[in-house]
């Protein structure tokens, strides 16, 4: 096929080559915000399917039956990652031949950040099997379709990135040129709709990225803490500055040593302001900033409560800056 797409694919796409290509091209996305930027390539050629609804978290998913059913029918099925998504890994390797498996962080072009450890971040557990987010990837190459790479079995810091990647609109931008690719190649009679969507997608988010740093410059290197690290992204970009993290993985219950290190962490730290999220119970929050004097924020990984469609990825940047902006000035 087009060879220009075929390099354009070869970190961001698993791929065995189809046969032919369907009428209807059945496309599937696991999260919110990526599903949005697919929304917007594909208008006028498809509407793909949001797999994770309702406030669903990758942390505690389990496919349902309608998942499995969809996923069989699939022509591509898009991921951020395979140490986020670990419940898809599973069902991936039972796709037909001809299903195309598009992974956002072996996009060309895209900033991938180590995870976090240390100072107010809480160690990783390099022993600690199969738990939270997988962290481990090898980057770079293309990876057979009948043999995706096992979910991570080590929070492995030298050999892996946070898989957050979509809080960082530039990354959206190659997020957009690789999907646009992967379903060209899909169903290339749409290839010349696909291509002008992704260049007005890239040119919102050009413009989404200079309202986010003129919304958070004001705030910038003021100390705040995360309930789980899910904005370094956002951070690196914009210059403003976690220091620390309640919890490593959100669906285990930290320690009481955990917390009391927390506890003491905002006094000595600082931190004028400590997040949330709507998707976890905001108890453990409550905890730590007992008898401190600090604000409280959220902070949302996958856009809870938006409308899944092609303006959540501009609304779930917004809400995110407009809520660091708003708790720390």
């Amino acid at each position: 096929m087009l060879k220009p797409v075929r390099r354009l694919l070869t970190a961001a796409l698993v791929l065995t080559p189809a046969s032919s290509h369907a009428e209807t091209l059945n496309v599937v996305v696991t999260i919110a915000p990526i599903h949005s930027l697919a929304v917007n390539i594909l208008q006028g050629v498809a509407e793909p399917k949001l797999l994770l609804t309702g406030g669903a978290s990758a942390h505690t998913y389990s496919l349902k039956p309608s998942d499995a059913k969809a996923l069989q029918t699939a022509d591509v099925v898009v991921q951020a990652s395979e140490g986020y998504e670990v419940f898809l890994q599973k069902a991936l390797k039972t796709l037909p031949k001809n299903a195309r498996i598009l992974t956002m962080d072996k996009a060309p072009g895209m900033t991938l950040l180590p995870v976090r450890e240390g100072g107010g971040f809480e160690e990783h557990d390099h022993h600690d099997h199969g738990a939270g987010h997988g962290h481990k990837h090898k980057h770079g190459g293309e990876h057979g379709h009948k043999h995706p790479a096992k979910a991570a079995e080590k929070h492995d810091d030298g050999a892996g990135h946070d898989v957050h990647i979509w809080f960082d609109p530039l990354n959206a931008m190659a997020m957009a040129d690789a999907m646009a690719a992967g379903f060209a190649e899909a169903a290339p009679q749409h290839a010349e709709t696909i291509k002008a969507n992704a260049e007005k997608t890239k040119a919102r988010l050009k413009a989404l990225n200079e309202e986010t740093r003129a919304m958070l410059t004001p705030v910038a290197n003021r100390p705040f803490l995360v309930f789980h690290d899910i904005i370094q992204y956002l951070e690196k970009r914009y210059g403003v500055t976690a220091v620390g993290a309640v919890t490593l993985s959100p669906e285990r219950q930290p320690s009481a040593k955990r917390l009391s290190e927390v506890h003491e962490k905002i006094k000595t730290l600082g931190a004028a302001c400590v997040f949330s999220e709507p998707q976890f119970s905001p108890k453990l929050v409550d905890t730590i900033t007992s008898g401190a004097q600090v604000r409280r924020g959220t902070l949302d990984e996958i856009g809870v409560g938006l409308k899944p469609g092609a303006d959540l990825y501009f609304e779930f940047i917004r809400m995110n800056a407009k809520s660091l902006a708003g708790c720390l000035s």
